[in-house]
């Protein structure tokens, strides 16, 4: 059912992917890891056919300004480097290893201490990308002036109605996600740390103030509370919830001082200070009527989504279904199994299709759904109307970069408009027009 509130849409109180530790997949025989993600430069490979490598051998490296170190998910051997569609539905080059189970492993370096710079170079070799800001996690502390971020917040949950990772994690790898936020409190230089939950998680917060408590590494913090409406959990609109600013083109994140971070990332980030370890891995949400094992998993990187869903189940096997990387509101179809999942896939859901509504779309009736539920109160059927006939200058007038993507419009169309999908390609497709990248 769905439920609106106003400008959001209000989550579930209990997620069914919660209450249980996190499941690492069942090892395959061949991984195809995808050298592009999302607003990342494709990396270029510093292995060749027929080369061995361990779990966390160094696979490619960046290349220009946004690449990612990305390391080899098993031990084995190359077998193929190739160009075939990554999760985004881009083509890109993938790299296939065989996994020879002999379950060797390559670690980072140990670093010689622990500052700003040494912490910053862990963020950059270790390969972790930030799920919030969608770029490689090194890039946001590589200026002087992202050293002297005076807010740091870290997310412990999500308003997203099926991602579970961060939640999880807090609560069974606390120890991790806290030494990490600790981590990115050395590099920004922030006086403390406000952890966020959703307001429905006070037991989860009040572990964590007993966890600091007890902890030998006692540095300052503050709990805060949001709103179970998603997208609250939004960079932008946290910005206000919490900060009470408004980032926008006049006032950036740097500028206002404020960095966001999630469990997941100082997770990641913990591992790689404290273990050695590289991302070689992504926690994942499974979810969805036709799965028989909801809840998150350890996935290596390269893992497809048909290993996925051999390991989960699949509860009506004759049931025709649908794979949708992402969440129910801004999630993407799929449609090839063997497609690689990415870094940065959160959520997979595999739906029947008698849950799934007419999708056939429909002339706008002009009810105002859509404005009303805007977490940043635009109006997505004009937006769309400026997007279909070409108006770049409506667009600009309208508001339309200013769009975050949450998929909320197009969620409580009942006209099943894909107000959200156009417009984020208005975004892309004006920006082109002006030269912009």
């Amino acid at each position: 059912m769905r439920l609106i509130n106003l400008r959001g849409i209000k989550a579930p109180k209990i997620k069914a992917t919660t209450g249980t530790d996190i499941t690492p997949l069942r090892p395959v025989e061949f991984y195809n890891v995808p050298l592009k993600l999302k607003n990342v430069s494709e990396s270029e490979p510093v292995v060749r056919v027929g080369d061995s490598v361990k779990q966390g051998t160094l696979i490619a490296k960046p290349v220009g300004n946004f690449g990612l170190n990305i390391y080899s998910p098993v031990s084995g051997k190359i077998l193929n480097i190739f160009s075939k569609m990554n999760a985004g539905g881009e083509y890109c080059k993938h790299i296939l290893v065989m996994n020879d189970n002999k379950d060797e492993v390559e670690d980072l370096p140990q670093i010689d201490s622990i500052s700003d710079v040494t912490l910053i170079s862990r963020l950059r070799d270790a390969g972790i990308i930030d799920t919030v800001s969608q770029m490689p996690s090194y890039l946001k502390y590589a200026y002087v002036g992202a050293r002297s971020y005076k807010t740091l917040i870290v997310l412990m949950d999500s308003t997203d109605p099926n991602n579970s990772i961060n939640q999880t994690l807090a609560e069974y790898k606390m120890e991790e996600v806290v030494n990490g936020a600790k981590y990115f409190m050395n590099i920004t230089n922030a006086q403390f740390i406000t952890f966020v939950f959703t307001e429905n998680n006070y037991k989860l917060a009040a572990k964590l103030k007993k966890h600091i408590a007890e902890s030998k590494k006692r540095y300052d913090f503050k709990i805060k509370f949001i709103p179970n409406k998603y997208p609250f959990d939004n960079p932008y609109i946290l910005a206000s919830l919490v900060c009470k600013k408004k980032i926008n083109k006049n006032l950036s994140f740097l500028d206002a001082g404020i960095t966001i971070e999630n469990a997941e990332t100082c997770y990641n980030f913990c591992r790689a200070v404290e273990f050695n370890k590289p991302v070689t891995n992504k926690v994942v949400t499974v979810d969805g009527d036709n799965v028989t094992r909801k809840g998150n998993y350890f996935v290596p990187n390269g893992a497809s989504y048909q290993n996925i869903l051999e390991f989960v189940g699949v509860e009506d096997i004759k049931a025709p279904s649908r794979l949708i990387d992402g969440s129910i509101m801004s999630g993407n179809a799929q449609f090839n199994e063997d497609i690689s999942i990415s870094f940065m896939t959160n959520t997979i859901l595999v739906l029947k299709f008698d849950e799934l509504t007419d999708s056939k779309e429909y002339p706008c009736i002009s009810c105002g759904k859509c404005s009303s539920v805007c977490p940043v109160f635009l109006n997505p059927q004009a937006i769309e109307r400026t997007y279909l006939s070409e108006e770049i200058e409506d667009f600009n007038r309208l508001r339309g970069h200013s769009c975050i993507d949450c998929g909320c419009c197009s969620y409580v169309c009942p006209a099943r408009r894909h107000l959200s999908q156009r417009i984020s390609a208005g975004k892309f497709y004006f920006k082109k027009d002006k030269g912009e990248k």
